[in-house]
């Protein structure tokens, strides 16, 4: 299975009210009569989700650092430990979690208490 090493979130913020959000249509209704728009771009690292913003250290900089961070995980050997945390505690945005077959929702019956077979 091929895996992204890190992904690019765009988020879309009023420097003036400090609200921001991932949809553009609604931030840009919101901005329409008086707030200019800044992009404010981030480049997360997808098995932890710690992110990089390319404002600070530039595109390249900060996908270095994703990459780096990502490769650091597969060096240490805890990279689906850290990617099944992340992905319960982020609710699902980053991380993964592997799914072994055989369980209940393959279609196996559950074994009775004190039955053999």
């Amino acid at each position: 299975m091929s895996r992204q090493r890190s992904r690019s979130v765009k988020y879309y913020c009023c420097p003036v009210c400090g609200k921001n959000s991932t949809d553009r249509i609604a931030i840009e209704k919101h901005y329409r009569e008086r707030h200019p728009v800044k992009i404010d771009e981030v480049i997360y690292c997808n098995i932890c989700g710690a992110g990089w913003r390319v404002n600070a250290y530039g595109d390249r900089g900060a996908r270095e650092r994703a990459a780096a961070c990502y490769q650091s995980h597969i060096d240490n050997g805890d990279m689906d430990e850290t990617a099944g945390r992340a992905f319960f505690l982020s609710g699902g945005s980053f991380g993964y979690v592997n799914v072994k077959k055989g369980g209940l929702q393959d279609g196996k019956k559950e074994k009775e208490p004190g039955k053999r077979e």
